[in-house]
C-alpha cells in the first residue's frame, strides 16, 4: 500500500514501482518473452476523470514495467455496454496502447472451464484470459450496488464477455452468496498472478458508475486478490465478511491472511451503496422474503432518462420494457441485481 495523491504520470509510475518492491518487483511475475494480459476495469465508455474505470496512468505504468521485464503486454476487458473500440478510446486505453506498443485484445472468443471450487460445474471465460501466460488484474476501488464493493476478485468478472454476463446473473438468481461464489470461481479459473488496484480516486455511494468520487490517494498491490480485498475493506473501516466474496472464501477455507507493507490507509465515513445487503448472514428461508421488503428498488428518473433502452437490453430477468418514451419496471420479476443502474449512461436509475 503506497500513497499517491494524483494521476500525474511520474508519481503514478513511482507509486506502482514502490508497491511492487516488497513483492519482488515486476520481474518476480514476468519473464522474458511471456505474453501478459493486463485486465483493467473498463465498465463503459467513460472518460478517466469520471472515476468509473481504471485510470490510464495506472495501466500505462504496469504496461511499461511489464515490457521492461521482457514481457509482451496486452490490454483486454469486456465492457458491460458499448462497442469495445469506443470504450478503449474513451477510457484512454487506446492512447496507452499507442504510447507503449501494447496489444489491444477483445474477449469475444470464450472457453468453457471447470472451476477448482464452487457450485457451478462449468463457466465461460474469455480465451485470451486463459491463454495468457501471466494475468495482471487492475481493478478500480469502487462501490457496487449489488456486491457492496467491486475490488480485486470482482474485477475478474470482466473475463466473461459482456453479452454473457446477463445469463450468469440469472443462473446465480437473487442470491448474492451464489453470485459471490461465481465471482470467486472465475477468479480461481483465471488465476491472476498480480493485482494492482487504482485507489488514487475511488468511488463511494451508488457505484459502480453513478457514485461520488472520493480521493483516497493510494496504489495497492498483492499476489492474492482475496488478501487485497480484505485489506481494502479493513482500510475503509468495514467488516471484511461484509464483502460477499470474502464471506464465500471463508466458507471454502480460502480466508486470506494479510501482511501489510507500506503506508497504511485509514478512511472514515466511506459511504456504501443503498443496495448493500442488510440480510447478509441470515438463513436463506428468512433472507428471501426480507430482500423484497428491505432492498432498494431501481427507479427511473424520467427527467434524466433519454429512453436509450440500454437498461432494458441489460436486464437479466427482462423485468424492464420500453413503453413509448418511458421505461417501466415489473418489480415482481426484478431480482435486485442493479444491472440497469450499472449500464445507464445518464445516471437516470436510482435505488430507493
Amino acid at each position: 500500500m503506497v500513497r499517491c495523491q494524483d494521476y500525474h504520470y511520474p508519481r503514478v509510475r513511482e507509486a506502482v514501482e514502490r508497491a511492487l518492491e516488497p513483492l519482488g518487483g515486476m520481474g518476480a511475475f514476468v519473464k522474458e518473452g511471456q505474453g501478459v494480459l493486463i485486465k483493467p476495469n473498463l465498465l463503459q465508455a467513460s472518460p478517466p476523470e469520471k472515476g468509473v474505470t481504471t485510470h490510464p496512468a495506472v495501466v500505462r505504468a504496469v504496461v511499461e514495467l511489464v515490457a521492461e521485464a521482457g514481457g509482451r503486454p496486452m490490454i483486454g476487458d469486456s465492457p458491460a455496454i458499448g462497442p469495445l473500440r469506443r470504450v478503449l478510446s474513451r477510457t484512454g486505453m487506446e492512447a496507452v496502447a499507442r504510447q507503449t506498443g501494447a496489444e489491444l485484445v477483445d474477449f469475444s472468443d470464450v472457453v468453457e472451464v471447470k472451476p477448482p471450487e464452487g457450485p457451478f460445474r462449468r463457466i465461460e471465460v474469455a480465451r485470451a484470459a486463459l491463454k495468457a501466460e501471466v494475468v495482471i488484474s487492475l481493478p478500480k476501488l469502487k462501490t457496487h450496488s449489488m456486491m457492496v464493493m467491486t475490488l480485486g476478485v470482482k474485477n475478474l468478472f470482466g473475463s466473461i464477455p459482456g453479452f454473457r454476463k446477463a445469463s450468469w446473473h440469472l443462473k446465480a438468481g437473487t442470491d448474492r452468496v451464489a453470485f459471490a461464489a461465481l465471482l470467486l470461481e472465475v477468479c480461481l479459473a483465471v488465476r491472476p498472478a498480480l493485482t494492482v488496484m487504482d485507489g488514487v480516486v475511488a468511488m463511494e455511494g451508488e457505484g459502480p458508475n453513478t457514485g461520488d468520487l472520493r480521493p483516497l490517494g493510494a496504489i495497492l498491490a498483492s499476489r492474492d486478490p482475496l488478501a487485497l480485498d480484505r485489506a481494502v475493506m479493513e482500510a475503509l473501516g468495514l467488516p471484511p465478511e461484509g464483502l460477499p466474496v470474502l464471506g464465500v472464501a471463508r466458507q471454502w477455507g480460502l480466508w486470506p491472511e494479510v501482511q501489510l507493507e507500506g503506508e497504511p490507509l485509514r478512511v472514515e465515513g466511506f459511504r456504501l451503496p443503498k443496495g448493500a445487503d442488510l440480510t447478509w448472514g441470515l438463513p436463506s428461508f428468512v433472507k428471501g422474503p426480507l430482500r423484497r421488503w428491505f432492498l432498494p428498488k431501481p427507479r427511473v428518473d424520467q427527467r434524466i432518462c433519454r429512453a436509450c433502452g440500454l437498461c432494458v437490453e441489460a436486464c437479466p430477468p427482462k423485468a424492464m420494457e420500453m413503453r413509448g418514451e418511458r421505461v417501466e419496471i415489473d418489480y415482481g420479476r426484478c431480482i435486485r441485481c442493479y444491472c440497469c443502474q450499472e449500464v445507464c449512461p445518464e445516471g437516470a436509475i436510482e435505488l430507493r
